[in-house]
C-alpha cells in the first residue's frame, strides 16, 4: 500500500479546513464575446466536476474491505468534497454571468458509463484521465479571457487538480505493481484511454481550445505529456556495455 498515506491524509484534511480561495476583489468583467465563446464549454466542465463520487467511494470501500477507518476512505471522501467545491465555484461564476447550467452531454454520459466499470484501479485510470485533460483545458480557458476572476479560478482549479493527480498516480502505480505481467498492457490501455478522452474533449470544446491556439494534435500531445510526467512506466535500465579488452602494446603497457 502507498507509504505516504499519512502525508496525503494530512494534506486533504488541511485543504478541507483551509481551501484555496478566489479573492472577491478581482475584476469580474466578462465581455459578450467571451461569454458566447465559453458559456456552453464551462457549463460542461462544471457538470463534470459535480459528481457525487458514489461509484468511486464504493470501489474504495471495497478495496479497503469496508474498513471505514482506513485512510483511503477518508482521503477519497475529502477528495470528492473538493471536486464538488470546484463545481460550486464554477457554478457561482456562471450564475453571476447568467450562464445556464446543463443537464448532460456526450462527454458526461461517456464518463458516467465508464465510472461504473471495474474496481479501484479502473476508476483511478478514468479519474486521472479526466483530471489530466482538465488541467490542459483550464489552462487554455485562462488564456482566452481577460476576466481576472475567471483566470484566477482556472489557476485555483489547476493547482488542486495537480495535487490530485500526484496522489492518484502514486496510488495507481502501487496497484499496477501488484500486476507486473499486465503492467505494460495496462500502460498502453491508459494511453489509449487518454488519447480518446482528449480527442472527445477537443471536439466538444473546440471553440475555446482553438481560440487558445490548440488544434486537435497539439491538445492531445499536451495531454499525453502530462500523462508521461506522472504515469509512464520508466524504461528498463540499460546494461552497461562491456568494453572489449585492449590488446597489450609491445612494451606490455
Amino acid at each position: 500500500m502507498l507509504q505516504d498515506l499519512p502525508v496525503w491524509l494530512a494534506h486533504f484534511r488541511s485543504q478541507a479546513a483551509h481551501p484555496r480561495q478566489v479573492p472577491t476583489t478581482l475584476d469580474d468583467t466578462l465581455t459578450a464575446r467571451e461569454r458566447r465563446l465559453i458559456a456552453s464549454s464551462i457549463a460542461g466542465f462544471q457538470l463534470g466536476e459535480g459528481s457525487d463520487g458514489r461509484c468511486l467511494l464504493t470501489a474504495v470501500r471495497r478495496h479497503c474491505a469496508d474498513d471505514e477507518r482506513h485512510p483511503l476512505v477518508e482521503i477519497f471522501g475529502l477528495f470528492v468534497a473538493e471536486q464538488q467545491r470546484h463545481a460550486r465555484l464554477l457554478g457561482e461564476f456562471m450564475q453571476d454571468h447568467d450562464i445556464a447550467e446543463i443537464g448532460g452531454g456526450v462527454t458526461h454520459r461517456i464518463f458516467r458509463l465508464l465510472r461504473r466499470c471495474g474496481g479501484l484501479a479502473a476508476r483511478l485510470r478514468l479519474l486521472i484521465t479526466a483530471e489530466l485533460v482538465g488541467i490542459v483545458y483550464y489552462r487554455a480557458l485562462e488564456v482566452v479571457t481577460d476576466c481576472r476572476r475567471l483566470q484566477i479560478l482556472c489557476r485555483t482549479l489547476v493547482a488542486d487538480e495537480l495535487v490530485h493527480v500526484a496522489f492518484e498516480s502514486q496510488l495507481l502505480r502501487v496497484l499496477r505493481s501488484q500486476r507486473p505481467v499486465a503492467g505494460r498492457l495496462l500502460g498502453a490501455w491508459e494511453q489509449c484511454l487518454l488519447t480518446g478522452a482528449a480527442l472527445t474533449v477537443w471536439f466538444t470544446h473546440r471553440r475555446v481550445l482553438r481560440s487558445a491556439g490548440y488544434g486537435a494534435v497539439l491538445f492531445i500531445r499536451d495531454c499525453r505529456s502530462q500523462y508521461s510526467f506522472y504515469l509512464k512506466w520508466p524504461p528498463a535500465p540499460r546494461r552497461p556495455r562491456s568494453r572489449p579488452a585492449q590488446p597489450l602494446s609491445p612494451h606490455g603497457t
